[in-house]
């Protein structure tokens, strides 16, 4: 062999063994299939070559396609709710995989403070909301999503306003004049009560309910806490998620006034009673009068349109439906997640346009959010959470409702040129028009803002198992509050006739520095294992604020507006500025034996600027002990199935930061509006502190049967001391009353959670899972010995619950010569009975209850009203069946009583009525009086009318049914997309209250209507 041939070879042998090494460096194709235990293909299942970004998602059924992978490679097959699994390729080219459900739910991470724990190991009382239960719930506000979810959770929303906020409480009430809603932390820093962050960026909500779990927080964790846990990036493909919905909004359980036949029903009936009383009074009998409808409708409007022909034509003006409207709410959300071994990233935007149910009332709001994780090496890890959200709310004035409420419908809101009739009301031209506010311009009340909201964190692991974390959080709110009323608006038309310009900024800017230290040990494997968390926090707030406002003359300014202040003829002006600051250390003790008995131990001291020397540090300890029963070998017999038996209690100390900047200190006020000259306004109270909640907690956790039952039971007990109250100030002080820590209360309950897997098969499964609570509280002392203080129909009393009313009760209406057959038969016993007002006792009138039977009406007769609810059920059902599923949503509210404002429109001047039921000859068992009293016998009414107002607030609604359809996997592969779900909703459609045509979620408002909706939207994943 010559040379020539040696070099041919060698060439050729070396580029073959190239080709190999290419071929060997870019792998191999592995196809796949993965089903569930009952051998079901399973769809959307995550296949990630394990430290690479190579991965992919199953399809319809099941199979999966890899390129790229290598014999060494190992993939990791992932699910949630399954458990994961993780399989060597070794020389395999076709994987068939089987992921068995994850039954040991208690693997699960939560979310507390400072830190994350398997729910195994909860020593206190947390419950979770994941991001999948908060897709179920298409809402504007994430927070509604907990809403029958979550025991001792009260949430409610009293308005259908556009941007309306919801009201809620954590486990009763225990202040009688701070806050008692909950904390919310967003990515473990605090928030505020505004939650404007879209559901999809939302990873989970923890809510933390016992003083163990939420003494962490100090000063702030009295009422409870909510953390919230953004989406963050995970190592593998990238996705892209949209999401999208159409709300079709409009009113239900609208309040309505007498309409038409009705109202002209009443006037008459008004003119009869007037003239048959008078016989009354001269003989003793009952007149018997009755008047036509031309001897009542006698007026015309200004067009010349008379009354009676309006009457007779039918054309009557519903108010109510001229005002309200059906409404779109638009909402838009996307977001790119992924990443790699090193880098992990989330980011989203979105967009929401919700119109409210009437004409200018409107929300638009954007939100940005990036997330972004970074290791950079095995000792240092960095990363950002930064979001940004734009809302501008256009407000329509409260007024207008009410206007239309009382105002006759025997009229025409417009005149017969087409302009509106700026005074509809012929009886009393005092009463404008609520279509008023409607001409383009006439009323603007706008609140716009920008929020920043971002942190950055650098976490050092100097150690195994050792983690230092720093993080650094900036939250800077602008806001303008615009308003403009034009002189012929609603609210300026009659009084005082001159348009008024109002606008205000707000800078509220704070800043978070969070210093952790986290260490867990297993002991080399031993049976102890142990977590500490050591931690310093420093908080500041500062607000800024100015403002200017004033009469603007008889002027129209629909295009300058609130824009141009200059136009304010006397301007007020004001300014403000407030600064707080909190200085916190604190520390966690975790430990747990043998798998069976779990240990925790806190404790936070919190010191803070509001308050004066030698009161401005608290400290907040608290212990909690658990013992996983189930793990003892005497239950080794229960194996079969009982997968969880877990005893728990605990006891903590936690605050509440009622105490504002400067409120400790006596304050001055200008003699004159911008004078020089001062003089004090408030009394100084060097002594204020901290309202502290002290409480046990006793819980049993459990899961039967693979957990297709599991749940939670919770007993607390609550004790809060030094609540803040304004107390009588000295006789020698020249104020009236001092803010002071005088009172303590205390409250108990029960709170039941329950899963419940009701029905698995291949094809079909039905899962319920339920709510219950039942709380109590009360007001165990007030200040200097007292032991009520009443102000008007507000009381504090002590042995009675926190929240009341306290009033008169009403048992409907006296009848003909009643009132003076009860005098003769209270005479007959001894009893004298006194008149408590002139005129009492008259046919019509209120008939006030005597409780204690002694002839006399006062205060001995009052009754108390308790606001709270006593029981609150909630129940949550999903049906599936293959790519089919439905959810009902189930809520209950009972006990408790509201102000219902629609009992108080008896309006005794020439308005209109409430559609009520009231006093006649032929309905003498009616709640209300008649509408004809006089003046002088109206003094029965105003001085007991507020005892009409209470109605019990028993509530049971059909909060929400969805509709979900997942598309088949076979037609979306082709247009490049891995999952689709469409779906239909039906929101607050269905309500039954104690109170006819009205939803007593809304607590007894009756200015702007709840909302039903119809909901259809899209998510797809890319």
């Amino acid at each position: 062999m010559n040379l020539k041939d040696l070099a041919r070879k060698a060439i050729s042998i070396t580029f073959l063994s190239m080709l190999c090494l290419v071929a060997l460096a870019q792998g191999h194709q592995v196809n796949g299939v993965v089903k569930d235990a009952t051998g079901e293909p399973m769809i959307g299942v995550n296949v990630l070559v394990k430290g690479t970004t190579n991965g992919t998602i199953t399809d319809f059924d099941g199979n999966f396609t890899l390129s790229g992978v290598n014999d060494n490679d190992v993939l990791s097959v992932t699910y949630v709710g399954y458990v994961a699994q993780e399989i060597k390729v070794r020389n395999q080219k076709t994987i068939s995989v089987t992921l068995r459900e994850d039954t040991e739910t208690l693997d699960e991470v939560v979310v507390i403070g400072y830190g994350v724990v398997k729910k195994r190991d909860l020593t206190g009382s947390v419950s979770s909301v994941k991001s999948a239960d908060l897709q179920k719930v298409a809402s504007n506000n994430a927070m509604t999503a907990m809403q029958a979810k979550v025991p001792g959770l009260d949430i409610q929303q009293s308005s259908g306003e556009a941007g309306s906020g919801i009201s809620m409480t954590l486990r009763g009430n225990r202040s009688i004049s701070a806050s008692n809603s909950p904390l919310i932390l967003v990515d473990g820093i605090e928030y505020g009560s505004t939650m404007d962050i879209p559901a999809s960026d939302i990873e989970s909500m923890e809510i933390l309910k016992d003083a163990s779990s939420t003494a962490i927080y100090g000063t702030k964790g009295a009422n409870g806490v909510i953390i919230i846990t953004t989406k963050r990036g995970k190592a593998g493909k990238t996705q892209v998620n949209f999401n999208a919905y159409l709300s079709f909004n409009s009113p239900t359980k609208t309040a309505k006034p007498m309409y038409g036949d009705a109202e002209v029903r009443r006037v008459m009936d008004k003119a009869d009673y007037a003239a048959n009383y008078a016989t009354y009074k001269d003989t003793g009998s009952w007149g018997t009068s009755t008047v036509g409808v031309e001897d009542v409708l006698t007026e015309s409007l200004s067009d010349g349109t008379t009354q009676m022909s309006i009457y007779q034509d039918k054309s009557y003006t519903d108010w109510i439906d001229t005002i309200l409207k059906n409404s779109i709410t638009q909402n838009y959300e996307v977001s790119v997640s992924g990443g790699s071994e090193k880098t992990n990233f989330n980011i989203s935007l979105a967009a929401m346009h919700n119109n409210g149910i009437m004409k200018n009332d409107k929300l638009a709001r954007y939100n940005g959010r990036v997330n972004v994780d970074h290791i950079i090496s095995k000792y240092f890890m960095v990363g950002t959470s930064l979001n940004y959200t734009y809302r501008s709310n256009d407000s329509r004035n409260s007024g207008v409702y009410n206007q239309a409420l009382k105002m006759t419908t025997v009229t025409h809101a417009y005149l017969n040129d087409g302009s509106i009739n700026a005074t509809p009301n012929p009886w009393y031209a005092a009463h404008c028009s609520p279509l008023l506010d409607e001409v383009d311009g006439a009323y603007q009340n706008n609140v716009e803002s920008t929020r920043f909201f971002g942190n950055a964190y650098l976490q050092i692991t100097p150690m195994k198992d050792l983690f230092v974390k720093s993080l650094f959080s900036v939250s800077r709110l602008n806001t303008r509050t615009g308003l403009y009323q034009d002189y012929e608006s609603q609210g300026r038309y009659q009084s005082p006739n001159t348009s008024y310009i109002s606008n205000a900024q707000e800078v509220n800017t704070g800043f978070t520095w969070q210093n952790t230290l986290n260490y867990n040990t297993n002991f080399n494997q031993s049976k102890h294992d142990l977590g500490v968390l050591l931690g310093h926090e420093m908080n500041q707030s500062v607000i800024e604020s100015n403002s200017i406002a004033g009469d603007a003359g008889k002027e129209h300014y629909y295009k300058s507006a609130f824009y141009d202040v200059s136009k304010i003829l006397t301007p007020s002006v004001a300014t403000a500025y407030t600064k707080q600051s909190l200085l916190s250390f604190f520390g966690r003790l975790n430990y747990k034996f043998n798998e069976r008995y779990l240990l925790t131990a806190s404790v936070r001291a919190d010191g803070s600027s509001v308050l004066a020397e030698g009161h401005k540090w608290g400290y907040f300890p608290s212990v909690a002990a658990a013992w996983r029963i189930n793990e003892e070998g005497f239950m080794k017999g229960t194996e079969s199935w009982l997968n969880s038996l877990k005893l728990r209690a605990s006891y903590g100390i936690s605050g509440n930061a009622a105490v504002n900047p400067y409120q400790t200190l006596a304050t001055l006020s200008s003699t004159v509006p911008g004078g020089t000259d001062m003089i004090s306004s408030s009394m100084s109270n060097l002594d204020l502190s901290w309202e502290t909640t002290r409480s046990i907690n006793f819980g049993l956790d459990f899961g039967i049967l693979d957990n297709r039952i599991s749940g939670s039971i919770d007993y607390y007990i609550n004790k809060t001391k030094d609540l803040l109250y304004y107390k009588s100030a000295p006789a020698s002080s020249v104020f009236t009353s001092v803010l002071a820590n005088v009172g303590e209360s205390s409250g108990q309950g029960i709170e039941v959670a329950l899963n419940t897997l009701i029905v698995k098969r291949k094809d079909f499964s039905w899962d319920v899972n339920w709510s219950y609570t039942h709380s109590t509280d009360k007001l165990d002392k007030l200040a200097d010995g007292l032991d009520r203080n009443i102000n008007g129909t507000d009381a504090l009393i002590v042995g009675e619950p926190v929240s009341i009313y306290y009033d008169y009760e009403t048992d409907g209406c006296w009848g003909i010569g009643e009132y003076e057959k009860y005098v003769a038969d209270m005479e007959a016993k001894g009893i004298k009975v006194e008149q408590p007002v002139a005129n009492y006792g008259d046919p019509g009138t209120l008939k006030i209850v005597d409780r204690d039977g002694n002839g006399k009406i006062d205060e001995d007769d009052k009754r108390v009203y308790e606001r709270s609810p006593k029981h609150i059920f909630g129940m949550s059902n999903t049906f599936t069946y293959k790519n089919w599923s439905l959810s009902v949503q189930l809520y209950a509210r009972l006990g408790g009583y509201m102000d219902y404002g629609m009992n108080t429109q008896l309006n005794y001047e020439a308005a209109n009525w409430g559609d009520i039921d009231y006093w006649t000859l032929d309905n003498t068992g009616a709640k209300f009086p008649t509408p004809g009293l006089s003046a002088a016998q109206q003094g029965t009414y105003n001085t007991y009318k507020t005892s009409l107002q209470w109605e019990k607030a028993d509530y049971f609604k059909i909060k929400d049914i969805t509709l979900n359809y997942t598309l088949p996997q076979g037609i979306l592969s082709k247009a490049g997309i891995a999952n689709a779900r469409i779906y239909g909703s039906l929101k607050n459609f269905f309500s039954f209250s104690s109170v006819d045509n009205y939803d007593s979620e809304r607590g007894g408002s009756i200015s702007f209507p709840l909302q039903k909706q119809v909901v259809v939207g899209l998510n797809l994943q890319f």
